[in-house]
């Protein structure tokens, strides 16, 4: 008998549930990046316990998703799903937006977000922040 070909991914495949969390992060993403940055400049002795956590499980989260934001390639993709989830359009406005400006359909748009998600979903579960046998979104 031969050998059994085992194929291994190098990114770990993201799941439909990754997807949902993600969006949901994403959708809190202008809201978060503005208590995190807000934090930042404040003196750290002063800060409170609240503040405190804000700013080292969602300053963590921003962070990596700003790294994320740049490991997409595609210059088309990163500029709809920035215009989406960075900062903080609604659907309908970005898919008004990329219809009119350059002639895209609405499956093409979603496509279009769908690889910027996928991309984001793949560093957070890389980096541990999500992607855990539980489910939930942990911070190491």
């Amino acid at each position: 008998m031969g050998a059994a070909v085992v194929q291994m991914e190098i990114y770990p495949s993201v799941t439909e549930s990754e997807r949902k969390t993600v969006k949901k992060l994403l959708t809190n993403y202008p809201k978060l990046s503005r208590q995190v940055n807000d934090v930042r400049r404040r003196d750290p002795e002063t800060l409170t316990p609240q503040q405190q956590k804000v700013l080292n499980e969602g300053g963590r989260i921003l962070d990596e998703i700003n790294v994320a934001v740049g490991l997409i390639i595609d210059e088309e993709v990163k500029k709809i799903f920035e215009h989406r989830y960075i900062k903080g359009v609604k659907y309908s406005g970005t898919i008004d937006a990329f219809w009119s400006e350059r002639g895209r359909s609405e499956k093409t748009i979603d496509r279009r977000i769908g690889v910027g998600v996928d991309t984001i979903a793949e560093h957070l579960k890389l980096c541990g922040i999500i992607g855990k046998s539980d489910g939930k979104l942990t911070l190491e």
